[in-house]
């Protein structure tokens, strides 16, 4: 009886042992504890700027030659109006927890500041933000050929995807998150399908790609806006099948190197080295508003068109009526993996959670690249808008 005993209680021991040096990992710079500890309130704004001590990457190199950003100095308007009242800037900017905020107009830096340890040397994480990327790169791929149509459903380049559900989503209705696949996008419920989708890839260690792959339909696709993340890694892989190269190879030769950005970038992947394309590419602050400079300039960049010549437009002005602002969405409508502001004139957003964001306002020649660590910031994305509304209007005058 007492070997017995000891025997239980030495293997009660070493299973205690074992969970921990999973959940720890001392062999491994990624853990289920540091990306358990992610959103934490008190470490979101360190954790943003240091992704790759939380989750393994593929690395985007930095062109040999960068394309200047001169400096024309500005200053940030003291106040702001929202609602009907005024806002103070300073406040804005402590309550959202803004970590970074850079204001381009005429292509020449008017406003770069830092806040909560970023500098302009840091790799902050873009949450979905990185969805806009991934778009523009869809445009380029079907205007080189890659992708015969958007029309074209998901399974005649993802063979394995045949028979599911996303069979017949159209590569337009992933764009348009249009796709009809019942997905729980909450990220404040605990079990919802976004945090078991992150469980599953990153504690678990399952394939992104076949983490999404088996979800049902709830209604016909190309109907009705549905926000889902899924819909953008179902994009990715068809770029990957369609281009037959990694997202983060394609990335770096069709956008990175041209637009000459000043910094290395990495993109979080999962077990298997495959770009999280819904999410997690992590980029200086200065190289997001090249992006955006490049939306701003409708695809052209140094005599080239690095996006289709439409591709701007049909992504920023779409004629759906469902895609239009909602009970679900009241401040913003939606267009190709990018957010179009209610009364919209020429502006549009790149939109991640945490407050990050993208922002071009064609008619004040500006865009603004901004990062935070927000957990408030679905409640303050009104607040948000009005701001950098009043930011290009400051800067454009």
């Amino acid at each position: 009886m007492r070997i017995k005993s000891v025997l239980l209680w030495t293997l009660a021991v070493a299973l205690v042992v074992a969970a921990a040096l999973w959940w720890f990992r001392p062999w491994s710079p990624h853990s289920p504890a540091a990306m358990n500890a992610l959103f934490q309130p008190d470490r979101a704004a360190e954790n943003f700027r240091n992704m790759d001590r939380i989750f393994p990457y593929r690395e985007i190199e930095a062109p040999g030659t960068v394309h200047p950003l001169p400096r024309n100095e500005g200053s940030l308007p003291e106040s702001f109006e929202h609602d009907g009242k005024t806002v103070s800037t300073e406040e804005f900017l402590a309550r959202t927890r803004t970590t970074g905020l850079l204001v381009l107009h005429n292509g020449e830096i008017h406003t770069e500041q830092y806040w909560q340890g970023a500098g302009r040397d840091s790799q902050l994480t873009s949450w979905s933000v990185a969805k806009t990327f991934v778009a523009a790169l869809v445009g380029i791929a079907h205007e080189q050929g890659h992708i015969h149509s958007l029309d074209d459903p998901v399974d005649a380049y993802i063979d394995d995807f045949a028979g599911t559900a996303w069979a017949s989503v159209s590569i337009r209705d992933l764009l348009r998150m249009a796709s009809a696949i019942e997905f729980s996008e909450r990220y404040g419920a605990r079990f919802s399908d976004i945090q078991m989708l992150f469980y599953r890839v990153f504690l678990l260690g399952s394939p992104v790609d076949a983490a999404v792959r088996d979800f049902t339909l709830a209604g016909e696709p190309g109907e009705e806006f549905f926000y889902i993340s899924p819909n953008t890694q179902v994009l990715a892989r068809v770029l990957r099948e369609a281009t037959g190269e990694r997202l983060t190879e394609y990335l770096e030769r069709e956008l990175w190197h041209p637009l000459g950005m000043e910094g290395d970038a990495f993109w979080s992947v999962d077990s298997r080295g495959t770009e999280v394309a819904f999410c997690c590419l992590n980029a200086r602050l200065r190289d997001y508003a090249r992006f955006g400079q490049l939306y701003l300039q409708q695809g052209e960049w140094n005599g080239t068109q690095l996006l289709p010549e439409n591709w701007v437009r049909e992504s920023t002005r779409r004629p759906e009526p469902w895609l239009g602002p909602s009970s679900a969405f009241p401040e913003r409508g939606y267009g190709y993996h990018l957010w179009v502001p209610k009364e919209a004139d020429g502006e549009y957003f790149a939109n991640g959670i945490w407050g990050q964001s993208i922002w071009v306002s064609e008619p004040h020649d500006v865009v603004i690249a901004r990062t935070a660590a927000d957990p408030r910031f679905i409640e303050h994305m009104g607040e948000m808008i009005s701001f950098l509304r009043a930011l290009s209007e400051g800067a454009g005058a």
